[in-house]
Protein backbone atom coordinates (compact mmCIF):
# COMPACT_ATOMS: atom_id res chain seq x y z
CA UNK A 1 0.00 0.00 0.00
CA UNK A 2 1.61 3.71 -0.95
CA UNK A 3 -1.00 5.64 0.57
CA UNK A 4 0.80 8.50 2.65
CA UNK A 5 -1.10 10.30 5.56
CA UNK A 6 1.40 12.72 7.91
CA UNK A 7 -0.34 12.14 11.38
CA UNK A 8 2.40 14.01 13.38
CA UNK A 9 3.23 11.02 15.06
CA UNK A 10 3.15 9.74 18.80
CA UNK A 11 6.75 9.14 20.36
CA UNK A 12 6.62 4.94 20.47
CA UNK A 13 8.59 2.68 22.13
CA UNK A 14 9.57 -0.90 20.66
CA UNK A 15 6.69 -2.52 22.85
CA UNK A 16 4.16 -0.11 21.63
CA UNK A 17 5.23 -0.68 17.95
CA UNK A 18 4.98 -4.63 18.52
CA UNK A 19 1.54 -4.26 20.18
CA UNK A 20 0.53 -2.09 17.35
CA UNK A 21 1.74 -4.78 14.78
CA UNK A 22 -0.07 -7.86 16.92
CA UNK A 23 -3.49 -6.11 17.52
CA UNK A 24 -3.23 -5.01 13.22
CA UNK A 25 -3.04 -8.59 12.39
CA UNK A 26 -5.79 -9.50 14.62
CA UNK A 27 -7.96 -6.99 13.20
CA UNK A 28 -7.27 -7.50 9.31
CA UNK A 29 -8.06 -11.34 10.35
CA UNK A 30 -11.13 -10.29 11.87
CA UNK A 31 -11.85 -7.99 8.64
CA UNK A 32 -10.97 -11.11 6.27
CA UNK A 33 -13.11 -13.61 8.28
CA UNK A 34 -15.90 -11.05 8.53
CA UNK A 35 -15.74 -11.33 4.33
CA UNK A 36 -15.40 -15.05 4.50
CA UNK A 37 -16.70 -18.41 6.39
CA UNK A 38 -13.66 -19.30 8.32
CA UNK A 39 -14.72 -22.85 6.92
CA UNK A 40 -14.39 -22.13 3.36
CA UNK A 41 -10.42 -20.88 3.91
CA UNK A 42 -7.61 -24.05 3.85
CA UNK A 43 -5.01 -21.46 4.64
CA UNK A 44 -5.49 -17.97 6.09
CA UNK A 45 -1.86 -15.57 6.96
CA UNK A 46 -1.65 -12.48 8.14
CA UNK A 47 1.52 -10.23 8.66
CA UNK A 48 1.35 -6.92 9.34
CA UNK A 49 4.89 -5.21 9.59
CA UNK A 50 5.23 -1.43 11.10
CA UNK A 51 9.00 0.00 10.02
CA UNK A 52 9.05 3.31 12.25
CA UNK A 53 12.04 5.27 11.20
CA UNK A 54 11.95 8.69 9.74
CA UNK A 55 8.32 7.45 8.97
CA UNK A 56 5.85 4.99 9.70
CA UNK A 57 5.10 2.38 6.99
CA UNK A 58 3.11 -0.67 7.19
CA UNK A 59 2.85 -3.41 5.31
CA UNK A 60 0.23 -6.45 5.31
CA UNK A 61 1.18 -9.16 3.77
CA UNK A 62 -2.17 -11.88 3.33
CA UNK A 63 -2.34 -15.26 2.05
CA UNK A 64 -5.74 -16.64 1.49
CA UNK A 65 -6.40 -20.12 -0.01
CA UNK A 66 -10.09 -21.44 -0.28
CA UNK A 67 -11.56 -25.02 0.36
CA UNK A 68 -14.53 -24.03 -2.08
CA UNK A 69 -15.40 -21.00 -4.30
CA UNK A 70 -17.48 -18.60 -2.20
CA UNK A 71 -18.17 -15.92 -4.81
CA UNK A 72 -15.70 -13.35 -3.04
CA UNK A 73 -12.86 -12.92 -5.53
CA UNK A 74 -9.30 -13.09 -3.05
CA UNK A 75 -7.61 -10.17 -4.70
CA UNK A 76 -10.69 -7.99 -3.91
CA UNK A 77 -10.59 -9.88 -0.76
CA UNK A 78 -6.75 -9.21 0.29
CA UNK A 79 -6.87 -5.92 -0.92
CA UNK A 80 -9.69 -4.69 1.04
CA UNK A 81 -8.31 -6.24 4.37
CA UNK A 82 -4.79 -4.41 3.87
CA UNK A 83 -6.79 -1.20 3.48
CA UNK A 84 -9.02 -1.90 6.24
CA UNK A 85 -5.50 -2.75 8.63
CA UNK A 86 -3.76 0.85 7.31
CA UNK A 87 -7.19 2.23 8.23
CA UNK A 88 -7.36 0.58 11.67
CA UNK A 89 -3.77 1.77 12.40
CA UNK A 90 -4.19 5.59 11.18
CA UNK A 91 -7.13 5.57 13.80
CA UNK A 92 -5.18 4.08 16.83
CA UNK A 93 -2.28 6.61 15.90
CA UNK A 94 -4.50 9.28 16.53
CA UNK A 95 -5.75 8.01 19.55
CA UNK A 96 -2.46 7.53 21.50
CA UNK A 97 -1.26 10.42 20.04
CA UNK A 98 -4.81 12.20 21.50
CA UNK A 99 -3.58 10.38 24.98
Amino acid sequence: MSDSVDLGLPELTDEQIEQLTEECQEEVTRYVLSMVPQKSLSELSVVCTIDFETQLNLRVEIDISQEYDTGHSVDDITDQAARHGAEWLEKRLRELKAH
